[in-house]
């Protein structure tokens, strides 16, 4: 299958193109700046099959997906984060829902097989308990989404898309994710720090953040169940669309400590259990996310439990290291 990945040029993006062409797909990354040193690393064929542009530029996605003979596209672009967004609500809206609106009009016009849209544990306005279900609330008549612009953007594309499959049959999946850790992040999360300083003998400090929860996820982890809702069988009229990919079991930013502390031996790691104001409001996020529905509809499962996933992060760390 001809798959365009835009955002592929980036952390997560990289996982899904290399995920992609180990299958044998014909996969392209449609992204606004050429692929980093550490997603070359991930996928070196990237080079080659990336495709420069914006997803705000529909003549230009139109373009690229006419000349490569596009038949889905996975939508992993976009504008990422509570504090970003809150200082950018003009550019997320942009970015993340016309960004979104241009995907599913593109796919509708060249009638593709499937749009994956991948969304966020950010989109839940709450939860009713300690995991997230895709059937808890996202929207709340009296308040705002706690993940703000960001979280309401996602929130937002989630319901665009499934009116484009319900009103003008674009088979729609979206994946909820959470988290997402391993070799070539962006974003620290407590988790970046403590591991590439441990393996460069630094020392890490933080003041707080101890109690932080994060689902946190393998990135090969949710790159597979992006490329599972792919393949999976097309979506009819009244079956759940939106569907998390997560581990399923929050941990918390301590916890992460240790088992960097017992995986790399010498990790010099000191976090207080304080939380800063906006830690406060991300922790009203921040939990985990059940993950029957892709155990179920996806035929997916979470393969890398956190102290795998730290060893081989670690690991990749070390060998990127050694040969630049």
């Amino acid at each position: 299958m001809n798959v365009l990945v835009t955002g592929g040029a980036g952390f997560l993006g990289g996982y899904i193109m290399a995920a992609l062409l180990r299958q044998g797909h014909e996969a392209f990354a449609y992204d606004i700046a050429p692929p980093s040193a550490d997603a070359l690393a991930v996928s070196p064929d990237i080079a080659a099959r990336f495709r420069s542009g914006q997803i705000n530029d529909i003549a230009r996605l139109f373009a690229v997906c006419r000349a490569e003979k596009i038949e889905a596209i996975i939508h992993s672009a976009g504008m990422v984060g509570l504090e970003p967004s809150l200082e950018q609500p003009v550019a997320t809206y942009q970015t993340n829902v016309m960004g979104l609106v241009n995907i599913c009009e593109v796919a509708r016009q060249l009638s593709m097989r499937r749009v994956v849209f991948v969304s966020s544990n950010a989109a839940y306005h709450k939860g009713s308990g300690a995991t997230l279900v895709e059937t808890d609330p996202a929207f709340s008549i009296r308040d705002a989404n706690p993940a703000g612009h960001y979280g309401t953007s996602k929130m937002a594309g989630e319901a665009i898309g499934l009116a484009y499959a319900n009103f003008q049959n674009v088979d729609f999946l979206a994946i909820r994710i959470t988290a997402i850790y391993g070799f070539g992040m962006r974003s620290p999360m407590y988790i970046k720090p403590m591991v590439e300083n441990s393996v460069l003998s630094k020392p890490t400090r933080f003041a707080t953040g101890g109690r932080m929860k994060r689902d946190y996820t393998h990135v090969l982890d949710c790159s597979d169940g992006i490329v599972a809702a792919l393949h999976a069988p097309p979506w009819k009229a009244g079956e759940q669309r939106v569907i998390n990919v997560a581990s399923g079991n929050a941990r918390t930013a301590s916890e992460v400590a240790k088992i960097v502390r017992d995986t790399i031996p010498g990790a010099d790691i000191e976090i207080g259990d304080d939380l800063t104001p906006l830690e406060e409001q991300n922790v009203k996020m921040r939990t985990s996310l059940d993950i029957a529905a892709a155990k179920r509809l996806l035929n997916w499962s979470p393969e890398w439990p956190l102290e795998k996933g730290i060893a081989e992060y670690a690991e990749t760390f070390r060998r990127h290291l050694s040969r630049s």
